[in-house]
């Protein structure tokens, strides 16, 4: 059975991208435009991963990580944030400032993204 991915992201063209990626690679793509959407398409669809981008319009990645791991019907679900976010920088700092329990996402990867990159990240977070 196919593995449903929710992407959430605000470009359209990141969303695009990540459909055909997660077509290509034999996953059912899910998309939303905007955290607000996110969460609703999560708690529709219950993904088995959530691919989150951090830098966005309104309400952040961050902020939106953290309302995914207080949901308890969406708290299990594994998370990929996707960021500009250089790797030099200390995300786990970055993020356990921002979110009140400490837990760290599955996995992260920087933009620009390859797409052998982000399904190996997929495939390796999904075991």
């Amino acid at each position: 059975m196919k593995k449903k991915i929710l992407a959430i992201d605000d470009e359209v063209d990141t969303l695009t991208f990540y459909s055909e990626v997660l077509e290509d690679g034999g996953f059912i793509p899910i998309t939303a435009n905007s955290p607000v959407e996110g969460l609703k398409k999560a708690q529709e669809e219950k993904p088995d991963l959530i691919l989150l981008d951090i830098m966005m319009p309104k309400k952040s990645g961050m902020m939106t990580y953290k309302d995914l791991r207080n949901d308890p019907d969406l708290k299990n679900i594994p998370v990929i944030i996707i960021t500009g976010i250089s790797k030099e920088v200390d995300f786990k700092k970055l993020l356990d400032r921002s979110v009140t329990r400490k837990i760290s996402p599955e996995g992260h990867l920087v933009k620009p993204l390859k797409p052998e990159d982000l399904l190996e990240e997929i495939r390796r977070v999904l075991g």
